[in-house]
């Protein structure tokens, strides 16, 4: 019993960690009237979420540095052309503004802070 206890205790520790990581994280930053909307690619099932007025979060970096955190994208036109040369359908995926600015709240592509879904980029919107 003795040799598990180390073992056991480490992975209580990482996993408790992980989620006091992931709950810290998931508080999600939300900017009244950005300055340089940023742009993500999610499931259509999302657009039904926030239809139903569900909050939809997209993390930045977390559980240490093991997720980067989600893609983003500085125009609707970088996202498009994403899904195009990856070869995303456009039924399966879906094109949402995030609550952030781009300059303030993206590093290298990629979420730095927790952000909201706030509305999905629709055919009639500048692309």
């Amino acid at each position: 019993m003795k040799r598990f206890l180390i073992p056991l205790s480490l992975i209580i520790f990482i996993v408790v960690a992980a989620w006091v990581d992931i709950q810290r994280n998931s508080v999600p930053m939300i900017r009244p009237s950005p300055l340089h909307p940023v742009y993500t690619i999610s499931a259509p099932d999302d657009a039904v979420s926030l239809a139903q007025g569900k909050t939809i979060i997209k993390l930045g970096p977390c559980l240490f540095g093991l997720y980067s955190g989600t893609i983003a994208f500085q125009s609707i036109t970088q996202a498009k052309d994403f899904m195009g040369l990856q070869g995303y359908e456009p039924e399966k995926w879906r094109i949402f503004q995030l609550s952030g600015d781009y300059q303030l709240d993206v590093t290298d592509g990629v979420l730095n802070k927790t952000l909201q879904l706030s509305r999905e980029v629709t055919t009639s919107d500048k692309w």
